[in-house]
């Protein structure tokens, strides 16, 4: 069973790789020949044209920043086993 999963791996990146290859390298005596293309045709349909006419940005203020004076708390926290001397015997 991975014999055959291997070589179908291998398969269908060498199709992919030669899809590659065939789609960039392709051309077109004349401009009109790329309206029938399937490969153009389906290269240009996967980036559609943006439809919106309304292209200018809106800003409105939706609320006023309000600071206020932030003050740490600085107080250092001993643990009563943190500070005790060695025992004694």
């Amino acid at each position: 069973m991975r014999v055959w999963a291997k070589w179908s791996t291998w398969l269908c990146l060498s199709l992919m790789v030669w899809t590659v290859a065939a789609e960039s390298t392709h051309h077109h005596p004349n401009p009109s020949a790329t309206a029938s293309c399937l490969i153009c045709v389906a290269a240009h349909s996967a980036n559609p044209a943006p439809n919106s006419a309304d292209t200018t940005p809106v800003f409105a203020a939706v609320e006023l920043l309000q600071e206020e004076a932030v003050v740490a708390n600085v107080r250092p926290e001993f643990s009563d086993l943190s500070n005790r001397g060695p025992p004694t015997l």
